[in-house]
This record gives C-alpha cells, sequence and structure tokens, in this order.
C-alpha cells in the first residue's frame, strides 16, 4: 500500500471515528426532540427488531393494500437481532379512516381467534451479525378478513400481550367503484413549475348513495398511503352517478424531487451512492457519499424507488437471511441556517416513515453537515432530508430537495363508504396512478 493509499484509508478511518462519536454524544439531545403533533399510529418500540417491511405478497415495492375475497396477501417480516430472540404474536383492529378502532365486535371483521402467534422463522445465515428472520402472510390458515377498511396489525412479544412492540397499518379495499384520475402540471398559480395536480372523477353506479357528501369520504396520498395525504376531499359537482372533484385550485401536491438512492447489495464493491466500505468494530462500516441540497438545481429524471427499499444481496436466493446488518453513514453538507427549533430528518421507508429521534440527524461544525448513522440491511434503499418545525409539527420536504412538476411520483386514491346507521367504514374504491405514463 503506497503512501496515498495509506493517507486516504486513515482519512476514512477518522471521519468514522467522528460520526460514531458525535452520534454517541447526542443521544440524549436527540429523546427531546418533538414530532409532529399529530398521534403516532406506527411504531417500532424495540431496538431489537429491524426491517419491518409490510407489502403485498410477491410484490416488495408495493403499498400494503389488499383486495378482499380473492387470492391477495400482506407479506409481514422483520428480524430480531438481540441475540436472544423470543415468540411473538399479533392481533388486529379494524378502524375507521381516522385509524381510531371501529365499535364492532372481532367476530365481525374476521374469523379466528383474537391472538395468533408468529409461526415462521428462519435463523440468518453466513452473517456476521446473527439474527432471527420471522414472517407472516395475512390472510392464513388461522385468520379470514370479513370486511374491508383500514386495519391494524400489532405484533408482540408472545409472553406479553400487554406491551404492543410494533404496530403498523394495512388497507382491505372492495372493487366497487370505478375510478378515472389523471396527473397533470397545474395550469397556473404559485405551484404551476412546483406542483402536480389531481384530475379526479367517481362513479357510484356500483353501490346505493343517499348523501354522498356524508357517506362518501376520499383520500388522495402521494408515494406512501399514510404520508402526504390530502384527507376528507368533498365533490365539486355531484351529477348522475357520478362524483366530480376537479376545481383550478384542488388535489395540488408539490412535485419534490425523484428520492436520493444507495445500493449495499455487494460489499466486495462500492454500490451506487457508496463511497467507502470498511470492515471496523466487528461490523461492516459504511459510508455514503456526501449528499448537498438540489433546493436550487435543475430537475434530472431518474429511476427511483419511491422511498422504499428492497433487501438484498447479490447473487443469493435468500437475501432474507444471508443479508448482512451494515452501520451506514449519511451526510448532508450544507449551512447551518436553520432557525431555532427546526431539525433535519431522514425520510423513508427506511426510517418506517417516521420523524423520531432515531433519525434526526445532527449537525457536525468541524465538517459543515448534518450527519447520522442507521443499521440497515444490505439492500438498495431511497431516502430523502425533510425538515420538521418541533413548536408547530409543520414538515418542509422541500428545504433540501426543492420541487418540480415533472418528478415521477405515485399516488393512491382510497374512498371510504359509511352509510347512514351502519358501525364502520369501508373502503369501496381503491387506485393507483404514476405520473409515468
Amino acid at each position: 500500500m503506497n503512501r496515498s493509499q495509506i493517507d486516504s484509508t486513515l482519512q476514512i478511518y477518522a471521519i468514522l471515528l467522528l460520526f460514531i462519536c458525535f452520534s454517541t454524544n447526542n443521544i440524549k439531545a436527540q429523546k427531546n426532540v418533538q414530532t409532529n403533533g399529530s398521534k403516532t399510529i406506527e411504531f417500532n418500540r424495540s431496538s431489537d427488531i429491524k426491517t419491518i417491511k409490510i407489502h403485498r405478497l410477491g410484490w416488495e415495492l408495493s403499498e400494503p393494500t389488499i383486495e378482499l375475497n380473492t387470492n391477495d396477501k400482506l407479506l409481514v417480516s422483520f428480524d430480531d437481532i438481540s441475540g436472544n430472540p423470543g415468540a411473538y404474536s399479533y392481533s388486529l383492529i379494524h378502524c375507521d379512516s381516522e385509524w381510531n378502532p371501529s365499535p364492532i365486535f372481532i367476530n365481525d371483521f374476521m374469523d379466528g381467534f383474537e391472538v395468533n402467534e408468529v409461526k415462521e422463522f428462519s435463523f440468518s445465515s453466513g452473517t456476521i451479525m446473527d439474527y432471527m428472520h420471522f414472517r407472516l402472510e395475512i390472510p392464513n390458515q388461522d385468520i379470514r378478513l370479513k370486511i374491508s377498511g383500514n386495519y391494524l396489525l400489532r405484533i408482540f412479544s408472545t409472553y406479553n400481550h400487554e406491551e404492543v412492540l410494533i404496530q403498523k397499518r394495512f388497507i382491505v379495499f372492495e372493487s366497487l367503484l370505478s375510478i378515472m384520475a389523471q396527473i397533470r402540471q397545474p395550469s397556473t398559480g404559485e405551484y404551476r413549475f412546483s406542483g402536480q395536480q389531481l384530475d379526479l372523477k367517481i362513479n357510484t353506479s356500483g353501490i346505493r348513495i343517499s348523501d354522498p357528501h356524508s357517506e362518501i369520504k376520499t383520500i388522495v396520498c402521494q408515494n406512501y398511503l399514510f404520508q402526504g395525504c390530502i384527507q376528507d376531499i368533498k365533490p365539486t359537482y355531484v351529477k348522475n352517478g357520478e362524483l366530480d372533484y376537479s376545481h383550478p385550485d384542488a388535489l395540488i401536491f408539490e412535485g419534490v424531487n425523484e428520492f436520493r438512492l444507495f445500493d449495499t447489495r455487494n460489499l466486495r464493491q462500492q454500490g451506487q451512492g457508496v463511497l467507502s466500505i470498511d470492515y471496523h468494530g466487528g461490523i461492516f462500516q459504511v459510508l455514503l457519499k456526501p449528499d448537498e441540497s438540489r433546493r436550487r438545481q435543475k430537475y434530472s429524471y431518474y429511476s427511483d424507488l419511491n422511498g422504499r427499499y428492497v433487501v438484498g444481496l447479490e447473487r443469493s436466493t435468500q437475501s432474507h437471511i444471508e443479508a448482512d446488518y451494515l452501520w451506514t453513514y449519511f451526510t448532508l453538507k450544507a449551512p447551518l441556517e436553520l432557525d431555532e427549533g427546526k431539525n433535519v430528518y431522514l425520510f423513508g421507508e427506511l426510517t418506517g416513515w417516521q420523524l423520531s429521534p432515531d433519525n434526526r440527524l445532527e449537525y457536525n461544525y468541524q465538517r459543515n453537515a448534518y450527519e447520522t448513522r442507521l443499521l440497515l440491511k444490505q439492500g438498495a434503499y431511497s431516502y430523502r432530508y425533510v425538515v420538521a418545525d418541533a413548536k408547530t409539527g409543520e414538515v418542509d420536504v422541500t428545504h433540501f430537495e426543492g420541487s418540480h412538476f415533472d418528478t415521477e411520483n405515485t399516488y393512491m386514491v382510497l374512498v371510504y363508504y359509511k352509510p347512514l346507521g351502519t358501525r364502520y367504514e369501508r373502503i369501496v374504491g381503491y387506485q393507483r396512478i404514476s405520473t409515468q405514463k
């Protein structure tokens, strides 16, 4: 190894040491961070549980949605890295459109026992960090879902049902309505060059509706079903069984930017977005290439994962148990210009779509950059940086990312139905649409 290679290696180790020290010294400060004021619905309360995934079986990048009375199944998976894994069980709760438990009994929405065990698990193979991988399909031999709507999945220790460790949301829908949607550039206004507008019409001839304004509730979300949504949209026109939501100022979203990407599926070489890979302290350390603000940069299209990630290990057919865990270091080079009380977070499926102390970045004055590290399983990841106001709960997704009308985004339309006198809300329409034709 020549002198320049030695200097380069020493520099990388110095950066990693700075990261480790900086992260350790700021653990107590992070616990005082306030996220937005809305109630926390999805969470992971165990530091030993990692890589929680919930999606349609056979499509890892899908939303957690299945159609009622079809062969659709959800796949839920997670890893226990404690070294002494226990047994886990789960339960389901039917909810209204605002995620409050519905006032109905368990046998009204499912067949099966209230609590069931997560029966399928396997041990990691050939990895430096040992873990146990758990897997659950819904519905299964133990439970069958009887009605559509919002559902909460709760996972807990088999020996302590009172302490919920994981709570995740999913959707069961019926295709009883015809949803017609298209995305276009806003014609006028402040979002003309940065926003995306949805033209939406719903044909309700498949169900009987007395008052569409009170019986129908429509929600539109961008990229993830439970974040960045416009809630309870009311139709502009109602005519001949058609609800028309079109309006010059309605259903406009920030286009934002393509999600940032990195790839750690191969540790023998530097994948996309990776600066260096080292083995230190009994675990692989992956330093990502420093990111910069894109707020004033021109838009450039590339294919991303819309905030999601895929677990993967090159040349493996069993990535779920053969992929290893890595300390992954993020750097956002930017001046310290935010107002007091505004914090920077990593955002995407890699952080559970949550703004929590665990994924808050701290400012390193020596490097003039925001930094953090996450323990992540090998795979291909997408993410972005957002700014949250600790006092108001307002989240700015454009501060470091910019916003463009031609960004590729996916939109989901959910239509809830609750006739007068009924006790729960059904989902009678679901549509997924992308800006890419």
